[in-house]
């Protein structure tokens, strides 16, 4: 009987690049809109803000190391990275070249 394989969708906004500095402003990551979201009715909690407000970096091996191994932990076996390819660019690649470069992980 084959084994049901956990995979969890690695969505790569949670670091800075050129390409949202140039479109959302300096500075911009998805943490910007997790810190803005306004409660939309009535015992609607926001924001949710991340344990201990760790805001990582995604463009960090070790930040990646350490969802790998957080991963591990509850069940996870891998990951789908995604990214976007505009006009012939890839663009939020980091996190998986991060991946791929660091056999260790």
């Amino acid at each position: 009987m084959l084994k049901t394989k956990f995979i969890a969708i690695y969505f790569p906004q949670f670091y800075e690049t050129e390409e949202n500095n140039a479109w959302w402003g300096d500075g911009f990551t998805d943490w910007v809109n997790v810190k803005n979201a306004k409660p939309l009715f009535k015992g609607h909690s926001q924001p949710k803000l991340p344990l201990d407000c760790n805001f990582y970096d995604q463009s960090k091996v070790e930040t990646l190391r350490n969802q790998v191994k957080l991963a591990k932990a509850y069940g996870i076996d891998g990951f789908c990275f995604y990214h976007y390819w505009f006009d012939g660019k890839l663009i939020l690649e980091k996190p998986l070249e991060n991946f791929l470069n660091n056999i260790k992980i």
